[in-house]
């Protein structure tokens, strides 16, 4: 019985080891599993890190850097083994070193610190704005034991910020009115200046259709305006007329720029509306004393050219050469005089919308070749024509001879004595192409916008002296745009320049 008791006993033994064997096993499958998770939950951390578009700095409570992530490198310009093991004092700027001991009491005392803007300083010397939030590192007792560091990079942020500043700054103060609308023309902004210009406040406009400030005979030109701005087209110094909140009709100039957002779509519309009801109601002025005074002007002159011819003539038959010279050079000036006055009246007909055109069938190479023919008298250039005969057009002969006139009066004007101009006329297809070219003094890239402008002229040291109104090239590219056509001009500095214009042949 002893030896079976002894042998109950040491297989209960046995058991019980077993027992307790497997328990540990139990245990341990457990803990690799705990064990497993935390490297994958490590892994993921360090993944987040170093992926991270911001830097993430570890330190311990004396301000050795511990950690340091690929953003942080990025953004400060240190590596790894330039920063770890140093004081995080050599990102911060001398003058706000002050901020790192009241950091730490406040971390230390287990509060964090969330998006302080701050600047840091790289590697490079360069001041770098941040957003920082810090927060205490503790173990598994609860005791703080370093700090982990998250800084954004601000800095374009706070040059945004800066440059929105600027331009909320520019648009309150502009005399313009400044506004925006989305792409069903409903208003989104109103300065100051569209307030006083239209009379409606911000209140009463934003949420509001733009076509309350546009007449109803003009209510065509928004969807024209918007299908261009959609394509990504701005509407640059469009003059027309918009409506106060009193009723009154406001003359406008409207430079008109789509809003893209980041991917570059249209989004919205910006508008800058400038009052020129002063500046049209002072043209009108002006065109109205154009007229009266070339008017009154005409009939006196046309008297005296006549008067002159008369006494030419007879200074030519008694041989008188020193009068006869004198005579034809007060010819000469009578008749400049008449073809200024001719221009001004014809500036006031554009203007007044009383210019008409009498087109008839006519042989354009005959009447080039007679304004080439009366630009030769007396001149001191090299006119040299090529015209291809029997080019019929049909159009105002009198209105394309002053196109003509105004062309090679412009080439000798700017042009040396003795330089070539050289006029063509030529078929080219179904239309005839007219180009007057010269080796002038030429014209640069910034005053060829504003060349055909009523009462424009270039400003320069070479046209100091020249005389002129700024109204030939203005009546010339009008009378082309009445045919139906533009005028192209191709120029260069110190080389010259080619104007030409083109009219389809008559059939």
């Amino acid at each position: 019985m002893e030896d079976a008791s002894a042998i109950y006993d040491l297989l209960r033994e046995i058991e019980n080891r077993e027992s307790k064997l497997k328990l540990d096993n139990d245990q341990l499958r457990m803990l690799n599993q705990i064990l497993k998770k935390a490297e994958e939950k490590s892994a993921i951390l360090n993944s987040i890190v170093e992926c991270s578009d911001d830097a993430i700095i570890s330190k311990d409570l004396n301000g050795i850097i511990t950690s340091w992530n690929n953003a942080a490198e990025r953004i400060f310009g240190y590596s790894p083994n330039e920063v770890i093991g140093q004081p995080i004092l050599i990102l911060i700027p001398a003058d706000r070193q002050h901020e790192e001991p009241q950091i730490l009491k406040q971390l230390k005392n287990g509060i964090r610190v969330d998006h302080f803007e701050t600047q840091r300083i790289g590697k490079n010397g360069q001041l770098i704005d941040v957003s920082l939030t810090i927060s205490p590192i503790r173990n598994s007792e609860g005791k703080i034991i370093g700090l982990s560091k998250i800084a954004r990079d601000i800095t374009f942020q706070k040059v945004a910020e800066v440059d929105s500043t600027i331009l909320g700054a520019i648009i309150a103060s502009s005399d313009d009115a400044i506004l925006s609308k989305d792409l069903n023309s409903i208003i989104t902004s109103w300065n100051a200046a569209a307030e006083r210009i239209f009379g409606y406040t911000a209140n009463e406009m934003i949420g509001q259709s733009i076509l309350k400030l546009i007449p109803p005979d003009r209510y065509e030109e928004e969807p024209q305006i918007l299908a261009q701005l959609k394509q990504g087209i701005r509407v640059d110094h469009f003059e027309t007329v918009r409506q106060g909140k009193d009723g009154r009709f406001i003359d406008v100039s409207l430079t008109i720029s789509p809003i893209k957002d980041k991917t570059g779509k249209v989004i919205g519309v910006s508008k800058i509306a400038r009052d020129i009801t002063d500046r049209k109601v002072l043209e009108q002025k002006k065109g109205e004393f154009i007229s009266f005074v070339s008017h009154e002007l005409k009939t006196p002159l046309t008297s005296m050219r006549s008067y002159v011819q008369l006494a030419r003539q007879r200074a030519e038959k008694i041989a008188d050469s020193f009068l006869t010279n004198a005579l034809s050079r007060a010819e000469s000036q009578t008749q400049k005089m008449e073809k200024m006055i001719n221009d001004f009246l014809n500036i006031s007909r554009f203007d007044e919308g009383y210019m008409h055109l009498f087109p008839k069938r006519f042989d354009l190479s005959q009447l080039i070749q007679a304004c080439v023919e009366d630009a030769a008298l007396g001149s001191k250039h090299n006119i040299k024509p090529r015209i291809m005969p029997g080019l019929i057009i049909e159009g105002d002969p009198e209105m394309i001879s002053l196109v003509v006139i105004n062309l090679i009066s412009n080439a000798k004007k700017y042009s040396k004595i003795d330089s070539d101009i050289m006029i063509s006329c030529e078929q080219q297809l179904e239309t005839v192409t007219v180009r007057v070219q010269d080796q002038g003094i030429g014209i640069s890239k910034d005053n060829l916008e504003m060349l055909f402008e009523k009462f424009y002229r270039v400003q320069s040291e070479d046209t100091r002296k020249i005389g002129g109104f700024g109204i030939g090239l203005y009546l010339a590219a009008n009378v082309v745009q009445l045919h139906g056509s533009h005028i192209a001009v191709e120029s260069q500095p110190g080389v010259g320049s080619v104007f030409s214009f083109s009219l389809p042949l008559a059939h």
